[in-house]
């Protein structure tokens, strides 16, 4: 089999020019990370950016297994001496892993199947002749060791199994099972549910919606699939895409018309059974894995927008994390956020309570108070207000708890106890909130729906590349950053990161060559910040291989616009120059030391409202908290969130309500419907 042109694959694929993707391959070979590429080697990709670069990555790695995979296929056929023309023409246009693996799976059993030992009787000629819709004529010396209807049966099998593998009935079938089938939901029998534990039984009515429930596959929502993938998981609902005749006469119209002989019938409806559900089950695999990337891309977003939360350094701070039956723990920090004391107040003993929070205070006399979003949050909330006119801040406390149990946590604060590590970790999310969630696995860090049905390997290594992202756009200053904040910078591991730490301070960029490799320094150097350095490019995004372009640039006051007068002297000092390369210096050398997460701000505490105080139609200010597929949670100082539907977003139609919405910002929503009964609340941002 002949290997095939990786590039003009993924060029194809991705509508981007060849030799765009030539230079990301060759840069990769030559162990240059993404956000390296994507900023420095701009000129050589035709400025592509991060996720470019890694769906070339991640498209040529996917098209490198299947041509393995259908290597292995056809060679391990061919030793069987089972290979035929149209087999290996089959396996050589499978576009899925899945696909070649569903061919391959009779030939890799160890025991022979029913086809390969009819094969190997001679009877081929019996199956090719039922093919043709043509009555068998069994030769009589097939007839004096086996029946006539063992023979048949035989036959029978040999047809079905090549029906199976025939790749164009294939691909004709999964096109009609995702244009014309409906994907089918029914909740489970009572007597089935009555046998579900007793945590799961309260998850039933969360799934009403879907108890009786189609769609076209073509217009399902990732939350529905992703909604029917759970219930599925928890035995609460069972899932399937409904079957229909038409499907059924789809195959036979690849064998001759008329009436067709019972022998073909029997094979196509021993075929269309068997491979119904295998078809099935890769549609309902795609999907899934459609819809899990676009819900990914959610994640990664509002995971974004999390980390770019602007940092509040020099304060002085009174955390705390909430909880009634262990207690709310209590943990204050000094201006460079180390732990002064600890505490801790119980919620049903108020007077005690305001008696330790008042001590505290008058004590310490923090800046700020930080208070976790989590369970009693909000009464915490209200007794603070109710003390201290203080600003009191709500920060997200997902993953305090895997943090505070981890080996990062046992490294940080040997000496100190769990609970008291999850405090810290939840008081110093105001003060720098990415230098404390690039410690947390990144699947514990809360940012979507459904976040726990997703493949869990794939969901981690795309957050972890938003969180690889954020950091190397945000740059770290290397005298001053914490080592798994360094780790995540480009081309720096764990060991590299605790060299640079074990060496501070730095003077200079320069300094840094003494430390690592040159490989290492290439690929980290331009996003480590030494805001002493004597040279003010040491802390920008310009690399030192560009400051010589860079101070000619700044010297002669030359522009984007006019690049195309100096093109030729800037190309003598800096051959790969071009026009965006001039621009790029302009801005990193204009936002010099200032710190680009701006995008949202922490929250701040206001009081809250009850449901018996609002009504319809009323406007009130709000945080958004999630933003899903759907629609987004708003915080409005109820003890629920509301839900924006996407209908109820915009004044026009819109289908990814990220467009609007992110998470942190402020929004005027007006009620548009409460429901007593639950708490629920609908808003509508339109018109407001």
């Amino acid at each position: 089999m002949i290997e095939p042109n990786f590039p003009a694959l993924i060029s194809t694929e991705l509508s981007l020019a060849l030799h765009q993707i030539d230079a990301v391959l060759l840069l990769t070979t030559e162990w240059a990370t993404v956000p390296f590429i994507a900023r420095y080697r701009k000129e050589r990709t035709g400025w592509l950016d991060e996720n470019q670069i890694r769906d070339i990555i991640e498209i040529e790695k996917r098209e490198q297994n299947l041509y393995k995979a259908k290597v292995t296929a056809i060679e391990g056929i061919r030793e069987q001496g089972l290979l035929t023309d149209e087999l290996k023409k089959t396996l050589e246009n499978a576009k899925t892993l899945k696909e070649v693996e569903d061919i391959y799976a009779p030939y890799r059993l160890k025991k022979k199947t029913k086809a390969m030992l009819a094969i190997e009787a001679g009877w081929q000629v019996i199956a090719d002749q039922i093919k043709k819709n043509i009555t068998p004529n069994i030769p009589e010396n097939l007839l004096t060791l086996h029946t006539r209807e063992e023979i048949l049966e035989g036959a029978i099998e040999i047809v079905a199994a090549e029906i199976s593998a025939n790749g164009d009935i294939r691909e004709a079938l999964r096109k009609y099972l995702g244009s014309r089938w409906m994907i089918v939901s029914k909740q489970k029998s009572e007597k089935m549910l009555e046998k579900l534990n007793e945590k799961t039984k309260w998850e039933v009515k969360k799934f009403d919606i879907y108890a009786d429930f189609s769609i076209l596959i073509s217009r399902v929502k990732p939350y529905q699939t992703l909604a029917m993938n759970r219930g599925e998981s928890l035995d609460i609902l069972s899932v399937k895409i409904e079957k229909d005749d038409e499907s059924l006469e789809l195959v036979r119209s690849y064998f001759p018309r008329g009436i067709l002989i019972s022998e073909l019938e029997e094979s196509i409806k021993k075929w269309y059974t068997t491979l119904f559900k295998s078809v099935e089950t890769e549609i309902r695999g795609l999907l899934t894995e459609k819809w899990e990337d676009e819900s990914i891309e959610t994640f990664q977003k509002n995971l974004a927008h999390l980390l770019m939360t602007r940092p509040e350094y020099g304060k002085s701070i009174l955390g705390i994390d909430p909880g009634y039956r262990t207690g709310c723990k209590i943990v204050v920090l000094d201006i460079l956020g180390n732990p002064l004391i600890f505490s801790k107040i119980f919620l049903d003993t108020k007077s005690e309570a305001e008696k330790i929070l008042k001590n505290l205070i008058e004590k310490y006399s923090p800046d700020v108070i930080v208070v976790g979003n989590g369970t009693w949050g909000d009464e915490t909330v209200e007794l603070l207000q109710w003390i201290s006119p203080l600003p009191i801040f709500i920060v997200n406390e997902s993953g305090a708890s895997v943090y505070s149990a981890s080996e990062v946590a046992q490294e940080e604060f040997p000496d100190l106890d769990v609970t008291d590590r999850g405090t810290i970790s939840i008081a110093r999310r105001y003060i720098d909130p990415l230098s404390e969630l690039v410690k947390i696995p990144v699947g514990s860090i809360w940012v979507g729906m459904y976040q726990h049905d997703i493949a869990e390997k794939k969901l981690e290594e795309r957050l972890g590349y938003t969180v690889e992202d954020t950091v190397n756009q945000v740059g770290v200053n290397v005298n001053t950053a914490s080592v798994y904040v360094l780790s995540y910078i480009s081309g720096l591991d764990k060991r590299s990161a605790k060299k640079i730490y074990n060496h501070r301070p730095y003077a200079s960029r320069i300094s840094l060559a003494k430390i690592l490799s040159s490989k290492y320094y290439e690929q980290s150097i331009g996003f480590l910040r030494i805001p002493e350095s004597s040279e003010s490019l040491d802390n920008t995004d310009i690399h030192p291989d560009q400051y010589i372009l860079a101070k000619y640039i700044i010297e002669k006051n030359i522009e984007a616009k006019d690049f195309s007068i100096h093109k030729i002297e800037l190309q003598k000092i800096y051959p790969e120059v071009t026009s965006e390369t001039v621009d790029f210096i302009w801005k990193s050398y204009e936002s010099l030391g200032s710190d680009p997460r701006t995008e949202s701000s922490h929250r701040k505490a206001e009081k809250k409202k009850s449901i018996e105080t609002i009504k319809e139609w009323d406007i009130l200010l709000g945080v958004v908290r999630n933003v899903v597929a759907f629609g987004a949670f708003v915080d409005i100082w109820l003890k629920n969130d509301g839900l924006v539907h996407v209908s109820q977003i915009a004044d026009k139609f819109i289908s990814n309500p990220l467009e609007y919405l992110s998470v942190g910002q402020e929004v005027k929503a007006r009620i548009v419907k409460i429901d007593p009964d639950t708490g629920k609340i609908q808003l509508s941002l339109r018109g407001v």
